[in-house]
């Protein structure tokens, strides 16, 4: 009798049912192939881990700036309590990078993030505290649509249930349906994965459990080995002197009849790993949406400027849309209603944006010499210290005039 039959339940919910409502609670829930897909489980998918990861590692390098507006005067507000928390220390166990690395992970894996504002209601705020997703049971809408949050304590807080008003919590929704939760997208995805879990399940045991050979020795009929040992030492003496990579290409001698047939890879084998090659491509729609994933086709060979492209296209579809997201849930969450009118966040992109150092330094010099940028600007953006006049605009030429200089020309005095 199964674990899940022993358990008491209504008379008119299956086994299956009640499966089915358990691990959904958890997040998860089972798939046609009978594998059942959660969180943890749909992590173990490489295709999925890898996408997981790489939006994470790629947010995680985009530093996260407090900025100020001041009429047309924009630039970056250290001086403000929140620029420390959002660009360096959101609390006292966490970095910036590593706090916004989760974020990512959870937008993911289940289509919310939560963080709790740790202070007094009205005051400062003194740390952003992330939740585990599975700890927001529930999340209320009030007849005047005002949130209130049901989340349960940690084990090493005695437990239990608490309501917080949504005053106090940051709450970064993905993919939403109703404005209040984001869509769990490992939920609405579960069978794409489970069937990648399961061709890699396949797989794996294809490989433990079945028969792959390069070729087969054969014997004109009737003729064939009595002593097995003889036939052993034969077949040891083939492989000796034709397998492995330094054998390669050598002239075999086939004595008494005996041929050899090279086994090639059967169609079955070639399905499966198409199959396998398909599984991937849904995948990396699912969280780098379409353009990437036809940038990645086997069909495509990869060039230089194709790789910058991608670089270009991975920030902008693929990173994009979850950093406008926690831009806009830091706007509403954390700033008052005075501070909104000169204050906003914004993740920086540049350093994954760059092409190469001789397409950087061209751009940067139009930008100089059409007065965009001035030198001292234009070397902040690499880190290196401003030299005295290097803030003033003016075109780089060969023709620059010092100011008060005219264009007539120089007259001689008179003999």
């Amino acid at each position: 009798m199964s674990f899940m039959s022993r358990i008491t339940r209504p008379r008119a919910m299956t086994s299956k049912e009640l499966e089915g409502a358990i691990l959904s609670v958890y997040g998860g829930g089972s798939t046609s192939t009978g594998i059942s897909v959660n969180i943890d489980s749909a992590m173990q998918a490489m295709s999925v881990h890898t996408c997981v990861k790489a939006k994470s590692n790629g947010i995680k390098m985009m530093p996260c700036h407090l900025m100020r507006r001041d009429g047309k005067k924009i630039e970056e507000a250290p001086d403000h309590y929140l620029y420390r928390l959002l660009r360096r220390q959101p609390n006292s166990w966490m970095t910036a990078s590593e706090f916004w690395s989760m974020a990512s992970a959870c937008l993911d894996l289940r289509g919310n993030f939560y963080a709790l504002k740790s202070g007094l209601p009205g005051r400062q705020i003194k740390e952003l505290i992330p939740l585990p997703v599975s700890a927001v049971t529930e999340v209320i809408q009030s007849p005047d649509y005002g949130l209130f949050y049901k989340v349960t304590r940690p084990a090493s807080a005695g437990g239990g249930v608490d309501t917080i008003p949504g005053e106090r919590i940051m709450h970064i929704r993905g993919v939403s349906l109703d404005g209040i939760i984001g869509l769990n997208p490992i939920a609405h995805a579960r069978e794409s994965i489970g069937l990648e879990l399961a061709t890699e399940k396949h797989g794996a045991k294809l490989f433990a459990h079945g028969t792959n050979i390069g070729g087969v020795l054969t014997m004109p009929p009737g003729q064939f080995f009595k002593d097995r040992m003889k036939a052993q030492e034969f077949l040891d003496s083939f492989n000796e002197n034709y397998s492995s990579v330094e054998n390669a290409h050598k002239a075999a001698l086939l004595e008494n009849g005996v041929t050899w047939t090279q086994m090639g890879m059967t169609s079955v084998d070639s399905q499966f790993l198409e199959a396998r090659r398909f599984q991937h491509r849904q995948i990396v729609d699912l969280f780098f949406t379409i353009p990437l994933s036809i940038m990645t086709s086997e069909d495509k060979t990869a060039t230089f400027a194709s790789a910058e492209q991608f670089s270009i296209s991975f920030v902008q579809y693929a990173l994009m849309p979850s950093i406008v997201s926690i831009e806009d849930a830091i706007f509403r969450d954390l700033l008052t209603e005075d501070e909104k009118k000169t204050y906003y966040a914004k993740f920086e992109a540049k350093a994954l944006q760059r092409g190469s150092f001789k397409d950087q330094m061209e751009g940067l010099a139009v930008a100089i010499d059409k007065e965009i940028f001035n030198p001292n600007e234009a070397r902040e953006l690499f880190e290196m210290n401003p030299y005295p006049g290097g803030d003033e605009y003016r075109t780089r030429t060969s023709t620059t005039k010092e100011t008060g200089a005219t264009n007539e020309p120089k007259k001689t005095p008179e003999n």
